[in-house]
C-alpha cells in the first residue's frame, strides 16, 4: 500500500498504527528477509522445554513419548501457515537427536545412528519420529486442500481475489511480490497436485489435457 492509503486508513479506524513486527495468535505479523531470527522463537521454546527434561532420569521409552507428544507439536501451528528455514529444522532436529542420546558429565553420547534414519518408519527400522521439513510440507499442503475444497471460507475468499481470481489455485503461479504465507503454499504445490484429481461433473471448469481428471 502506499503511504497516503495507509495514512487515511488508519485515521478512519482511529487513529491506529501500522504494524511493523510482533505476534498475533502467537505468530509473527510481518515476515521480513531475516526468517532465521523471525521463526526464533520456535528454537528458543525448544531449547527451554527440552533443557528441562534433560536433568531427569529418563529412559528411552520415555523419551521417545516426549518428542513424539509434546516437542512435535509445539511447532505445529507455526508450520501450518509458513514454510520453516531449513536452517531452523536442522537446529531442532539436532536439539531432539542430543536429547535422546543424552549427555554424560556435561558431554554429549555417541549418535550411534543419524536422525534421518529415526525418522523412518518401524518396520523399516526407524523410530517414526517425525521429519519437520516433510511435517511442514504435509501441513501446508492441507491449507491448499482446503482452498479447493472450501472456496467459501474467509480465508479461500481471501486468496482467491489476491492471488487466482480467474483460476484454479493448482494452475496458478507465484507473481510480482507475494506474502510469505502464499509462497509457503505454493512451495507444497507440486505434491498437491500429484495426488489429487478432479471430479469432470458437467465438464465446464475441466480442461481435458492440462487437469489430471477423474
Amino acid at each position: 500500500m502506499e503511504q497516503e492509503e495507509q495514512s487515511e486508513i488508519c485515521s478512519r479506524l482511529g487513529n491506529m498504527k501500522v504494524a511493523k513486527q510482533g505476534k498475533y495468535l502467537g505468530l509473527p505479523m510481518v515476515i521480513t528477509r531475516i526468517k532465521d531470527q523471525i521463526f526464533g522463537f520456535i528454537r528458543e521454546k525448544y531449547q527451554k522445554t527440552i533443557s528441562s527434561w534433560s536433568n531427569k532420569m529418563l529412559s528411552q521409552a520415555r523419551k521417545e513419548v516426549l518428542l513424539k507428544a509434546i516437542t512435535i507439536e509445539m511447532p505445529t501451528y507455526a508450520m501450518s501457515c509458513f514454510k520453516l528455514p531449513v536452517k531452523l529444522c536442522r537446529e531442532i532436529d539436532a536439539l531432539m537427536a542430543n536429547f535422546w542420546w543424552g549427555e554424560e558429565s556435561g558431554k554429549r553420547k555417541i549418535h550411534w545412528c543419524s536422525w534421518k534414519r529415526m525418522t523412518t518408519d518401524k518396520n523399516m527400522g526407524g523410530l517414526s519420529f517425525k521429519e519437520l521439513q516433510g511435517f511442514n510440507k504435509a501441513l501446508l499442503g492441507k491449507q491448499i486442500w482446503r482452498l479447493l475444497t472450501c472456496p467459501k471460507l474467509l480465508m479461500s475468499k481471501v486468496m482467491r481475489t489476491k492471488y487466482y481470481p480467474n483460476e484454479s489455485p493448482l494452475s496458478c503461479k507465484v507473481k510480482g511480490n507475494p506474502s510469505w504465507i502464499w509462497q509457503s503454499l505454493m512451495g507444497t504445490m507440486e505434491e498437491v497436485k500429484r495426488g489429487a484429481r478432479k471430479k469432470i461433473r458437467n465438464g465446464k471448469n475441466t480442461g481435458i489435457w492440462e487437469d489430471a481428471w477423474i
